[in-house]
């Protein structure tokens, strides 16, 4: 499948669909192929207003009438429209991986539908139950979830009462996503029983952070009585959960950042590093200079993960651009920006914009998760992590290729 594009009516149509909830066979809209939403608009677009009480979103349902009533009166509205990422901690998994079995689930490559990974998962669990036992989606989901973020107790509480349901839950991740289920398992054991904090840099050098703090219990007197007191302190724990979960977000977090740079950058700037690329070879670097330092900072990682960060355009000059990048990569990067900047909100993994960017949101988004799958940040991070060099590889290195033009990895 090629990447589909619509215009900014279409995007405002598949929104208003989108915060509707379900259609009259009570299928979620937002899990329909994009042209299956566009057609539940136009069937209903002239009762709109009736339909704002049976919205599961009410508010954003409202907002995105009116909206579509600004537009067919040739007015502005501002309003934004939402394109969320399908199981965005799976979505990033797989790339880290370049596992194509786990992407296809979460629509990091095409399928030739809208796949719905914690429905997909919950189906086959149905079907091995052979309808013996009673199981619904949404306790499914959110094992699945809190499970791909290392939680153990969750999918406990979910399956725990029935006999053998959750080991089927476990077999089912295992067998539909096998290599993110592996890695999740691995991040357990690269837990140091000695260690206080953990410690890693991403693309566009934010330093992550995270202590090590474990629940301590205090016996106080208060009035003749005993009581225990727990409070948090940062001292070592001989197991611990939170490393994939901190990993993934991590990116998560990067992908946040580095799409909102790349989709509201600055003119002016980009042009003065257009200049910059074009000038004759520049002298020697000053590098005592901070911006040089910068470049370079940004550079090296480049080199460790192959992720390139937009942020580097902040502090390119002559000097540096011929001196410490290749400047083929800086034009890539420039290439690969949108025709026009545009400012972006996010939550997590939703992104607003106005309608008529919205082609320009899911490319973006597309092409970092491509970069996560074609580089090497999961072996970067690892390796810091362990404090040595580790070379995972991916599953497939092809991957990346088919990321690109992949249609709803954002939806």
């Amino acid at each position: 499948m090629t990447f589909q594009t619509f215009t900014g009516a279409q995007y405002l149509k598949i929104d208003i669909a989108n915060n509707f909830g379900k259609d009259g066979q009570g299928r979620a809209l937002d899990k329909l192929t994009w042209n299956e939403r566009i057609e539940w608009f136009d069937t209903h677009e002239h009762e709109l207003d009736g339909l704002v009480a049976k919205a599961e979103k009410p508010a954003l349902f409202f907002a995105g009438v009116q909206a579509w009533k600004a537009y067919k009166a040739k007015e502005p509205s501002g309003y934004p429209i939402s394109l969320d990422g399908c199981s965005s901690g799976l979505q990033i998994l797989a790339c880290l991986l370049g596992e194509r079995k786990a992407a296809s689930l979460c629509n990091v490559v095409d399928t030739g539908k809208r796949e719905d990974a914690y429905t997909l998962v919950y189906e086959w669990m149905l079907q091995r139950l052979g309808g013996q036992i009673h199981l619904d989606r949404e306790p499914v989901k959110k094992a699945i979830m809190t499970s791909l973020y290392g939680s153990k107790k969750v999918p406990e509480e979910v399956f725990g009462n029935t006999l053998g349901l959750l080991e089927l839950f476990f077999e089912a991740m295992g067998t539909l996503a096998p290599g993110v289920w592996q890695l999740n398992t691995a991040f357990l054991g690269m837990w140091n029983p000695q260690a206080l904090s953990y410690h890693w840099t991403m693309p566009d050098n934010f330093h992550v952070h995270t202590k090590v703090m474990s629940t301590v219990t205090e016996e106080v007197k208060y009035e003749d009585s005993l009581y225990d007191i727990a409070h948090k302190e940062n001292l070592p724990q001989k197991e611990g959960r939170s490393l994939g979960a901190n990993i993934t977000h991590s990116v998560d977090s990067y992908i946040v950042r580095e799409l909102t740079r790349r989709c509201d950058y600055d003119k002016e700037q980009i042009m003065r590093v257009k200049v910059a690329l074009c000038a004759a070879e520049g002298g020697t670097p000053d590098m005592e200079d901070p911006d040089t330092q910068m470049v370079s900072t940004l550079w090296n990682h480049y080199l460790k993960t192959g992720l390139l960060s937009a942020r580097i355009f902040d502090h390119l000059n002559e000097d540096s651009v011929s001196v410490i990048t290749d400047r083929a990569v800086v034009w890539k990067l420039i290439y690969s920006l949108p025709a026009k900047p545009f400012k972006v909100m996010s939550i997590h993994d939703c992104f607003r914009v106005l309608p008529n960017y919205g082609n320009d949101v899911r490319k973006q988004y597309n092409l970092l998760l491509a970069e996560l799958a074609k580089g090497k940040l999961l072996d970067h991070i690892v390796s810091m992590v362990l404090d040595r060099p580790i070379a995972l590889g991916k599953i497939d290195d092809d991957l990346w290729k088919d990321v690109v033009e992949t249609n709803y990895a954002l939806s």
